[in-house]
C-alpha cells in the first residue's frame, strides 16, 4: 500500500537493491499517492501496477493490465464475471466521469455477514450488488478511479471534498513526509479543511503548505489549518487513521 511504498521510497538501503530481476510491483490497500508512484518508478525502473478491493470481496474487484508502463491514476478494470455501478444516494445508476458509490456484484462477493443479517442489509442491494462504501468514477475506457472513502468525505460550504486529493498535492511538496486530510467544525462553512503533515524538512511552516496548496486547489479546498506531528497514527497494515487525526 501507499504507506509501506513510501517507506521503502524513504530507507536509504533499500534504494541501493538491484531492481532488474522485478518483473511488476502491485499496489492496493489504500490510494497511491502519484508523489509515491513517480518516485518508484523513478528507482525501480517499473510503475506501480494497482488494484482495489475489499474484505467483502475476496478480495479484489479491479486490477490494472499487468503490462502499463506508467501509473495511470486508477484501480483498472473489473474482473472477468464482475459486475460494477456507479450509484448516487438513491440508488441510481450515474454516467461515465461522474462521482458516485462504487456497487459490485460477483462470484467473489460475500453473500452477508455472518449471523447479521441487519448490517448485510444496510450494504446490498436488492439487484444483488455490494455497496462498497467508496466514490469512484469510470472512464470512457472502463477504468475504475476511486477518489475517496464516502465517510471521510469533507463539506465545505455544501461543495464535496475528497481528503485524497488534497492529501496527493501536498505529498507533492518536497518538504513533506507524511499528510492526513480530514474535516473540522466551522462556524461559516459547517466544515473546513485541515490538514497533519510530519515534515521532511524541519524549515517547513504550514504558510509555505497553504500557499503551495493555492497553486494546486480550488479555494475552498485549501486548508485552513495545518498541524504538524512527529508521526500520524497508522493502522496495524499502515493505512492512517483519519478518524483518530478529528
Amino acid at each position: 500500500m501507499n504507506t509501506l511504498f513510501g517507506a521503502l521510497l524513504n530507507n536509504p538501503d533499500f534504494a541501493r537493491l538491484d531492481f532488474t530481476q522485478m518483473e511488476f510491483s502491485m499496489a492496493g490497500g489504500m490510494a497511491v499517492q502519484r508523489s509515491v508512484a513517480e518516485r518508484w518508478k523513478q528507482l525501480t525502473g517499473r510503475p506501480l501496477i494497482e488494484g482495489y478491493g475489499l474484505t467483502e470481496t475476496s478480495p479484489i474487484v479491479t486490477i490494472n493490465p499487468l503490462d502499463i508502463q506508467e501509473y495511470n491514476g486508477s484501480v483498472g478494470l473489473p474482473l472477468p464475471s464482475t459486475d460494477i455501478a456507479i450509484r448516487d444516494d438513491d440508488g441510481n445508476d450515474l454516467s461515465i466521469g461522474e462521482a458516485g458509490e462504487l456497487c459490485v456484484r460477483g462470484l467473489q462477493v460475500m453473500k452477508g455477514y455472518w449471523n447479521r443479517p441487519d448490517e448485510t442489509a444496510k450494504v446490498t442491494t436488492s439487484d444483488g450488488f455490494l455497496r462498497t462504501g467508496d466514490i469512484a468514477m469510470v472512464d470512457r475506457e472502463g477504468f475504475v478511479r476511486i477518489v475517496d472513502r464516502k465517510k471521510d468525505m469533507i463539506i465545505v460550504s455544501g461543495f464535496k471534498v475528497f481528503p485524497n486529493e488534497i492529501e496527493d498535492v501536498v505529498m507533492l511538496h518536497p518538504g513533506v513526509l507524511e499528510v492526513g486530510a480530514v474535516g473540522r467544525p466551522d462556524p461559516k462553512t459547517d466544515e473546513a479543511v485541515e490538514i497533519v503533515v510530519v515534515k521532511r524538512a524541519p524549515g517547513l511552516t504550514a504558510e509555505a503548505l497553504i500557499e503551495h496548496c493555492h497553486k494546486h486547489l480550488t479555494p475552498y479546498k485549501v486548508p485552513k489549518d495545518v498541524e504538524f506531528r512527529s508521526e500520524l497514527p497508522k493502522t496495524p497494515v499502515g493505512k492512517v487513521l483519519r478518524r483518530a487525526l478529528q
